[in-house]
């Protein structure tokens, strides 16, 4: 005997005895399931779509887990590459290099300055060599053209030469130009201009 059929058999008992409110819902879940219950199909698609939001907010907490520590590991390099000791400068350039797989605009910023202005030319050699592995990055490539328009310690000029040589980038030719007739250029950053400039034509 279902639910249904004992309450049409126990009418009368029902009517003459009062629910409390509280029963009063619970009776009529109770019923609502027993008249209605739900369809298995849906049952099972509600489990999963419980499933995948489960799933969903895993992934999103590791997501953000893993954006707070590099974040955290961002701000940490970015004070080290405004400091002003030359060697935690540089320090923080290896660590970018070694720790960094993906680009990040902040730093390479930060590194594009210490190209452009830092007056220490170990710094600046290990900045090239950080800003390499970033060889399809525009802003990195035109920045070391710059440079090598600007630079005048000799180490640094060869470091700078020979990364627009290993880029194959031709835009640099004008600047290697520059280096070779200048008078000022002595005669090892002569030779490796062009060598470079060689190079880029063939």
């Amino acid at each position: 005997m279902n639910l249904k059929e004992h309450i049409q058999q126990h009418k009368k008992a029902f009517d003459s005895e009062p629910l409390s409110i509280k029963s009063d819902d619970v009776f009529k879940a109770r019923l609502q399931r027993e008249l209605h219950p739900p369809k298995k199909g849906k049952v099972v698609y509600m489990r999963l779509i419980s499933v995948a939001a489960s799933i969903v907010l895993v992934f999103s907490v590791l997501f953000w887990m893993q954006h707070s520590q590099m974040s955290e590991k961002t701000k940490e390099v970015l004070a080290s590459l405004s400091a002003d000791s030359a060697g935690e400068r540089l320090e923080a350039v290896y660590r970018f290099d070694d720790e960094f797989t993906k680009e990040d605009a902040k730093i390479i910023n930060a590194l594009l300055k210490i190209l452009l202005e830092d007056k220490n030319a170990n710094v600046k050699i290990a900045t090239i060599d950080a800003l390499l592995k970033f060889p399809s990055n525009e802003k990195v490539r035109k920045s070391l053209i710059v440079s090598l328009e600007k630079e005048q310690t000799p180490l640094v000029q060869i470091k700078l030469i020979k990364a627009v040589s290993f880029l194959r980038e031709n835009r640099a030719q004008k600047s290697l130009e520059n280096i070779i007739n200048s008078k000022q250029t002595i005669p090892i950053v002569k030779n490796n201009a062009t060598l470079a400039m060689n190079q880029l034509k063939q």
